[in-house]
């Protein structure tokens, strides 16, 4: 139970990503398609999308990281507006029987709320994950896929080659057809679990 408690935010993040975006999917299918009752399905993502936008802020941790102040900010702002939002698009339905999904004002706000969720997200994960190397677009020195990757076992060596190939302590085991290492490339051992 401490566990969830102390990671409670990495938790939390994931409800207002996948809901803001939701919403404005929601919002723009039952346009195309001319389904009402979607708008309602996306009043309620926004809705639950930004109390997980609250959440998510007040339970942010303590970080020296140097891109904390700009995600904060990021999230600051993602939670701000999804609550006007939400307060306005509610607020119009519950008075003025007025269905804001449709009005294109507010789906240019809604997409922006996506827009800043996701940057959001991306600097949170910037925070969290590093760089990995030795995949497609990974880092500088490692070619040949996942089996030339720091600590991992299988996929295509070099050149096209298939087999397993293995890291131990920097090294590479194995023999022919085995990914193998290009000169000069870096190595890491691979992070303790």
């Amino acid at each position: 139970m401490d566990y969830i408690m102390k990671n409670l935010h990495f938790i939390f993040t994931h409800v207002p990503i996948a809901l803001l975006i939701f919403s404005f999917v929601f919002d723009v299918v039952a346009l195309i398609f001319k389904k009402k009752e979607w708008h309602s399905a996306g009043m309620l993502c926004l809705v639950v999308g930004a109390l997980g936008a609250i959440a998510s802020v007040l339970t942010g941790p303590e970080s020296r990281n140097t891109l904390v102040g700009s995600h904060e900010f990021y999230a600051r702002l993602t939670m701000i507006l999804a609550i006007v939002l939400a307060v306005v698009r509610v607020g119009l339905l519950v008075w003025k029987k007025l269905e804001l999904g449709r009005n294109p004002i507010f789906l240019v706000a809604s997409l922006v709320a996506v827009l800043l969720v996701s940057y959001t997200g991306h600097l949170g994960g910037k925070m969290v994950h590093r760089d990995m190397q030795g995949f497609p677009g990974g880092g500088p020195g490692m070619q040949g896929g996942p089996g030339g990757a720091p600590g991992m076992q299988g996929g295509p060596g070099q050149n096209g080659q298939g087999g397993q190939g293995q890291t131990q302590g920097g090294q590479r085991q194995g023999g022919q057809g085995q990914g193998q290492q290009q000169p000069g490339a870096q190595t890491s051992p691979a992070p303790a679990k």
